[in-house]
Order: structure tokens, then C-alpha cells, then sequence
């Protein structure tokens, strides 16, 4: 991703982020989170981000200093209730999103809407499970770990991942999951993961 109105590409994809999410998402966690999943379709984040196994999954410094540079300059706000775009913070993000390809943005609208619909536990389960590497230093790790069948479960009865995502969430065999599924009374549904493979 390429810089955009003036913006480094870390900070378009910030706004960029924000934007797909309606102006506002839940913090600090879903923001690094969000990126960390955009890194492995835009490969030039990924070198800028540099992620590392931190205490809530992967965490990039890069992350939070531009998040705190888009505060300082009024573009963001942060509150108990997450972080949001000021006024003119939404005006710059649609600056941003208008000159992304659409290719860009259908990425980034689908991998945003997938994360803030997720629970803290939600979150760290679908990155502890899928990237097992980024696990190894988090403080929730085993917290989330014990709990994983049944926040996978929830997942599945939300809508939220597919049968054979879940059963990777959960740690079984899709074999296992659709027998505790049909046994829970959760109807599976396929959802179709080769366009963004979640």
C-alpha cells in the first residue's frame, strides 16, 4: 500500500481501517489485530509493521506510534469506548479510501467487518489458533486456550466462522466438530474463505 494525501502508508491504512469500520473501532487490541491480518495481504506492511509475540498476541510499535501521531493531530480520538475518527480524521480517511483500488478496499472492508464483530476472546483465539507463533509471549494465552471449544462454538452459532474454521479454532478435526455440533444443535454453515482465507 502506497502513502495517500501525505500519509505513510502505516497511517492510510490506519484511517483506512477506521474507516471500513464506520468511524470507530473497539481499541487498541482490534486496531493491532486488524493490522496484523491486512500485513499478510499488503506486503509492504509487513516489513514496516515488523510484528512481534507480545503479551496480547502479535503487537507492532509501529502500530501504536502512528495510532498516537493521528491522536496528537487531532485525526483520532481514544476513549474507554475505543478509538474513533475526529471530524476531520473522517475526512481525511475518505480522502484515503477514495484513492485505494477497489481490490484494496474489498480486502479491508472484509477482514475489518470480520474483526470488530469479534469478542476480546473471539479475537485472540482466531490469532492464537491461526498464528500459534504470535501466542507464545501473551498472558491470555492460556486463558483463552481452555475456553477455545466453546468461544469456537459461539463463533459458529453467531455466524461468524464456518464449520471447518471453527474446528481449526477448537483445536479438533472437522470430523470432531460435526458431531459436538450436531450434539449442541448448531446448524454448520460453509462459509466461502478462498477469496480472503480467514
Amino acid at each position: 500500500m502506497h502513502s495517500v494525501g501525505g500519509f505513510s502508508p502505516i497511517e492510510s491504512m490506519v484511517l483506512a481501517v477506521l474507516y471500513a469500520a464506520g468511524g470507530r473501532i473497539k481499541g487498541r487490541l482490534w486496531l493491532q489485530k486488524a493490522l496484523f491480518k491486512l500485513a499478510e495481504f499488503f506486503e509492504e506492511l509487513s516489513e514496516d509493521l515488523d510484528f512481534e509475540a507480545y503479551s496480547y498476541g502479535p503487537f507492532s510499535e509501529a502500530v501504536l506510534e502512528v495510532e498516537e501521531a493521528l491522536e496528537s493531530s487531532g485525526l483520532i480520538q481514544r476513549s474507554d469506548e475505543g478509538l474513533f475518527l475526529t471530524r476531520s480524521g473522517f475526512k481525511a480517511a475518505e480522502h484515503v479510501w477514495r484513492d485505494l483500488d477497489s481490490k484494496s478496499r474489498d480486502v479491508i472492508r472484509r477482514v475489518v467487518e470480520f474483526m470488530v464483530s469479534l469478542s476480546k476472546d473471539e479475537l485472540l483465539l482466531y490469532v492464537y489458533a491461526t498464528r500459534p507463533e504470535y501466542a507464545v509471549e501473551s498472558k491470555m494465552r492460556e486463558r483463552v486456550l481452555s475456553r477455545r471449544l466453546d468461544i469456537a462454538l459461539r463463533m459458529l452459532r453467531s455466524g461468524k466462522v464456518s464449520l471447518e474454521l471453527a474446528a481449526k479454532l477448537a483445536g479438533i478435526s472437522v470430523a470432531e466438530m460435526l458431531e459436538i455440533v450436531k450434539r449442541h444443535g448448531v446448524k454448520p454453515y460453509r462459509l466461502h474463505l478462498k477469496d480472503l482465507e480467514l
